[in-house]
């Protein structure tokens, strides 16, 4: 038999997450009448997370700032289509992100021929060991699968829970913890066995 405050706990928590839910329900609704309050939450609530996926992904700062705001032009334009399904907003902003990162690469392979970005354009101040380190962990998550990337990203330069990478990715969170276990050992096989997030 369990606990009373174990099945306390389990109702608060249930109950919480209703309330986020019906929360962002109603911002969605204020924020297609054209509540700007809402929309100005989301930018302070969420740019920085969009930026540093954008960042890790094109590891130039400019650009990912012009994608971190671009993701809220372009839900701005499409929130009357937005339909709020029960996931958070942020998975609607990271899918968004996902596929303007995603033009961006596409666009920048097809240029490829005529330009080269070097090592060299990445932004850091840190020193020359640590720049190369980072370097070669980023090269090593350009290997990854897509899924794979995104839950690394999110786990580990973002900060996010199996749950929340759960709810922005759509799959479960056994997917998500599957992903990343494989991701951290094709990590380790190209970084060594030193290598840690």
């Amino acid at each position: 038999m369990r606990p009373a405050a174990f099945d306390t706990q389990g109702a608060e928590d249930a109950l919480a997450a209703e309330r986020s839910r019906a929360d962002e329900a109603t911002q969605v609704q204020r924020a297609k009448d054209g509540d700007s309050s809402i929309w100005d939450g989301w930018f302070q609530r969420y740019y920085a997370n969009l930026f540093r996926y954008a960042y890790i992904r094109l590891r130039r700062r400019l650009e990912a700032e012009e994608i971190a705001s671009q993701v809220f032009v372009e839900a701005y334009r499409g929130i009357a289509r937005y339909t709020y399904t029960g996931k958070p907003v942020l998975a609607w902003l990271y899918r968004i992100a996902h596929n303007l990162v995603y033009d961006r690469l596409k666009y920048e392979e097809r240029r490829s021929a005529l330009q080269v970005d070097s090592p060299a354009a990445t932004d850091t101040t840190d020193g020359p060991e640590s720049i190369i380190a980072n370097i070669d962990l980023l090269n090593a998550i350009d290997t990854l699968t897509d899924d794979q990337r995104d839950v690394v990203i999110l786990r580990y330069f973002l900060g996010m829970s199996a749950q929340e990478v759960s709810g922005v990715i759509g799959k479960t969170p056994a997917a998500v913890f599957s992903l990343q276990a494989r991701s951290l050992l094709a990590l380790r096989g190209r970084l060594g066995e030193e290598f840690r997030l």
